[in-house]
């Protein structure tokens, strides 16, 4: 497999088709293979070029970017979205594991996305088809809380319900995933900071340096110092002493006491 990605630019404005371009000139990774304004003209064009990599626009008159890519019936291309919204999609694109960038576009962020996707394309147990059907099935979801949350582990990407997870535990680069009904826990090789920023939003409360929790699943709190939450799974997590009051807040918005 080539270490140069055939990308494609889909953006409906022609500053940022520009701008797209006079970034990717300057890195050896990236061979530009094509340009579309729309929707339809990008079907066309990932279909006859078949493309590593699409740079992908996620507003777009008539047909968004998300329409696109539901209408391709193989999805083999790594995929940056483009944006200049950090909107409710962005939650979908981050629980996919997909890569996206907020315009106006900053260089240095576009040359590392890109060489992310150059890492993933050699990995043999990646595959992008899976991460992209997940994102649209998240998409269509009224309710957040069903959302399913990509894992990369070794040996691939795991997609797991968020109501499932009783907690997580850091391990260094690496965050441990406990799951409810599954005592072997799933190694993921990113840290529990970068799970923190968006699982907070759908009942996840951090309760030590080392432990995200799952409110729902609290049997019972000792108090203490900092005190001990006791999972569902038969855990005692401890709560450290600065995060006590972050806790007990989230704890009763989470039932209901306030």
């Amino acid at each position: 497999m080539s270490n140069v990605l055939r990308t494609i630019i889909v953006d409906d404005e022609h500053g940022g088709r520009n701008a797209l371009r006079s970034i990717l000139k300057s890195m050896d990774e990236v061979l530009l293979v094509g340009e579309a304004s729309n929707a339809d003209e990008a079907k066309i064009l990932i279909l006859e070029e078949a493309p590593d990599l699409v740079l992908l626009d996620i507003e777009m008159p008539f047909k968004n970017g998300f329409d696109l890519l539901s209408e391709i019936p193989k999805r083999t291309f790594e995929v940056i979205f483009t944006t200049a919204y950090d909107s409710y999609a962005i939650k979908a694109i981050k629980f996919s594991a997909l890569d996206y960038l907020l315009k106006p576009i900053d260089p240095e962020e576009l040359k590392v996305a890109v060489l992310r996707a150059c890492v993933k394309r050699v990995q043999t147990t990646y595959r992008p088809q899976d991460q992209i059907e997940n994102l649209l099935d998240n998409l269509k979801l009224i309710n957040k809380q069903n959302f399913k949350l990509c894992l990369p582990t070794v040996e691939g990407s795991l997609f797991i319900p968020i109501e499932d997870i009783v907690r997580c535990e850091s391990d260094a680069n690496y965050t441990r995933f406990f799951l409810n009904g599954d005592t072997k826990p799933i190694l993921v090789s990113k840290t529990l900071k970068e799970f923190e920023d968006f699982l907070t939003d759908y009942g996840f409360c951090r309760v030590h340096n080392s432990h995200l929790i799952n409110l729902k699943f609290i049997r019972r709190y000792l108090k203490g110092e900092g005190g001990v939450a006791v999972m569902a799974d038969g855990s005692q997590v401890e709560i450290s002493r600065r995060k006590k009051e972050i806790f007990q807040k989230a704890l009763d918005k989470e039932t209901g006491f306030i």
